[in-house]
Protein backbone atom coordinates (compact mmCIF):
# COMPACT_ATOMS: atom_id res chain seq x y z
CA UNK A 1 0.00 0.00 0.00
CA UNK A 2 2.73 2.49 0.95
CA UNK A 3 5.19 3.25 -1.82
CA UNK A 4 8.85 3.57 -0.79
CA UNK A 5 9.15 7.10 -2.16
CA UNK A 6 5.72 8.10 -0.82
CA UNK A 7 6.43 7.88 2.90
CA UNK A 8 8.17 10.64 4.86
CA UNK A 9 9.01 9.54 8.39
CA UNK A 10 9.36 13.18 9.48
CA UNK A 11 5.59 13.63 9.08
CA UNK A 12 4.82 11.13 11.85
CA UNK A 13 3.32 12.98 14.81
CA UNK A 14 5.25 12.99 18.05
CA UNK A 15 4.23 10.05 20.23
CA UNK A 16 2.77 7.99 17.37
CA UNK A 17 2.79 4.32 18.42
CA UNK A 18 4.80 1.94 16.21
CA UNK A 19 4.26 -1.80 15.89
CA UNK A 20 6.93 -4.44 15.22
CA UNK A 21 4.56 -7.42 14.93
CA UNK A 22 5.59 -8.55 11.45
CA UNK A 23 3.60 -11.78 11.91
CA UNK A 24 0.32 -9.86 11.97
CA UNK A 25 -1.89 -10.71 8.97
CA UNK A 26 -2.60 -6.99 8.50
CA UNK A 27 1.03 -5.87 8.84
CA UNK A 28 1.36 -4.85 5.17
CA UNK A 29 -1.55 -2.42 5.42
CA UNK A 30 -0.94 -1.05 8.91
CA UNK A 31 0.44 2.45 9.35
CA UNK A 32 1.98 1.49 12.70
CA UNK A 33 3.94 -1.29 10.94
CA UNK A 34 5.08 1.09 8.19
CA UNK A 35 6.26 3.57 10.81
CA UNK A 36 8.21 0.80 12.55
CA UNK A 37 9.92 -0.21 9.29
CA UNK A 38 11.04 3.38 8.66
CA UNK A 39 12.09 4.07 12.27
CA UNK A 40 15.45 2.27 12.26
CA UNK A 41 17.63 5.34 11.70
CA UNK A 42 15.09 8.07 12.30
CA UNK A 43 14.60 8.38 16.07
CA UNK A 44 16.54 7.28 19.10
CA UNK A 45 13.34 6.72 21.13
CA UNK A 46 9.93 5.63 19.88
CA UNK A 47 6.66 4.40 21.37
CA UNK A 48 5.64 0.84 20.50
CA UNK A 49 2.74 -1.53 21.02
CA UNK A 50 3.59 -3.83 23.91
CA UNK A 51 4.34 -7.27 22.35
CA UNK A 52 2.48 -8.92 25.24
CA UNK A 53 -0.71 -7.43 23.79
CA UNK A 54 -0.35 -8.57 20.19
CA UNK A 55 -3.62 -10.21 19.11
CA UNK A 56 -3.64 -14.00 19.00
CA UNK A 57 -4.76 -15.85 15.87
CA UNK A 58 -7.44 -14.07 13.86
CA UNK A 59 -8.41 -11.67 16.65
CA UNK A 60 -8.86 -8.08 15.50
CA UNK A 61 -6.05 -5.75 16.48
CA UNK A 62 -7.29 -2.76 18.48
CA UNK A 63 -4.16 -0.83 17.44
CA UNK A 64 -4.56 -1.30 13.68
CA UNK A 65 -4.35 1.95 11.70
CA UNK A 66 -4.89 1.78 7.95
CA UNK A 67 -1.95 2.80 5.77
CA UNK A 68 -4.30 4.00 3.04
CA UNK A 69 -4.32 7.74 2.48
CA UNK A 70 -7.61 9.58 2.90
CA UNK A 71 -8.91 12.76 1.34
CA UNK A 72 -8.57 15.57 3.86
CA UNK A 73 -10.45 18.82 3.23
CA UNK A 74 -8.95 22.18 4.19
CA UNK A 75 -10.87 25.35 4.94
CA UNK A 76 -14.55 26.22 5.00
CA UNK A 77 -14.35 29.87 3.99
CA UNK A 78 -16.67 29.34 0.99
CA UNK A 79 -18.61 26.35 2.32
CA UNK A 80 -21.87 28.22 2.88
CA UNK A 81 -21.55 30.58 -0.08
CA UNK A 82 -24.39 29.08 -2.16
CA UNK A 83 -26.69 28.39 0.79
CA UNK A 84 -29.67 30.70 1.53
CA UNK A 85 -28.88 33.22 4.30
CA UNK A 86 -31.43 31.90 6.83
CA UNK A 87 -30.07 28.42 6.38
CA UNK A 88 -26.46 29.66 6.63
CA UNK A 89 -26.98 31.04 10.13
CA UNK A 90 -28.69 27.85 11.27
CA UNK A 91 -26.08 25.52 9.73
CA UNK A 92 -23.21 27.53 11.18
CA UNK A 93 -24.76 27.29 14.68
CA UNK A 94 -25.24 23.54 14.34
CA UNK A 95 -21.65 23.02 13.11
CA UNK A 96 -20.23 25.16 15.93
CA UNK A 97 -22.25 23.17 18.45
CA UNK A 98 -21.20 19.84 16.92
CA UNK A 99 -17.49 20.58 16.36
CA UNK A 100 -17.11 23.17 19.17
CA UNK A 101 -16.38 26.80 18.41
CA UNK A 102 -12.62 26.31 18.61
CA UNK A 103 -12.51 23.39 16.19
CA UNK A 104 -14.98 25.05 13.79
CA UNK A 105 -12.74 28.10 13.49
CA UNK A 106 -9.61 25.97 13.21
CA UNK A 107 -11.24 24.24 10.24
CA UNK A 108 -12.23 27.66 8.90
CA UNK A 109 -8.67 29.00 9.14
CA UNK A 110 -7.14 25.79 7.74
CA UNK A 111 -5.24 25.11 10.95
CA UNK A 112 -6.68 21.58 11.02
CA UNK A 113 -7.60 19.34 8.15
CA UNK A 114 -11.20 18.17 8.02
CA UNK A 115 -11.23 14.35 8.21
CA UNK A 116 -13.58 12.22 6.09
CA UNK A 117 -16.01 11.66 9.01
CA UNK A 118 -16.44 15.41 9.53
CA UNK A 119 -16.87 15.95 5.77
CA UNK A 120 -19.60 13.29 5.78
CA UNK A 121 -21.29 14.94 8.76
CA UNK A 122 -21.37 18.28 6.92
CA UNK A 123 -22.72 16.61 3.77
CA UNK A 124 -25.52 14.95 5.79
CA UNK A 125 -26.26 18.22 7.58
CA UNK A 126 -26.66 19.97 4.22
CA UNK A 127 -29.10 17.28 3.05
CA UNK A 128 -31.10 17.39 6.28
CA UNK A 129 -31.63 21.12 5.77
CA UNK A 130 -32.62 20.90 2.12
CA UNK A 131 -29.30 22.02 0.63
CA UNK A 132 -28.75 19.95 -2.50
CA UNK A 133 -25.39 21.58 -3.31
CA UNK A 134 -22.44 19.35 -2.52
CA UNK A 135 -20.29 20.93 0.24
CA UNK A 136 -17.16 22.44 -1.33
CA UNK A 137 -14.12 22.96 0.85
CA UNK A 138 -11.24 25.33 0.02
CA UNK A 139 -8.81 22.59 -0.95
CA UNK A 140 -8.05 18.89 -0.54
CA UNK A 141 -4.99 16.73 0.13
CA UNK A 142 -4.37 13.01 0.35
CA UNK A 143 -2.87 12.13 3.73
CA UNK A 144 -2.40 9.36 6.25
CA UNK A 145 -4.76 9.37 9.22
CA UNK A 146 -2.31 9.27 12.08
Amino acid sequence: IVMENDFDYKLIPSGFVHCFNSQCPKAGGCLRQVAARYSAHADRHIRIVNPAYFPVGDAACPDFRSAKKVRIAWGITNLLEKVPYRTVRHLRKIMIFHFTKTLYYRYYRKEYGIPPEAQLYIRKLFRQHGVEEEPVFDSYTEEYEW
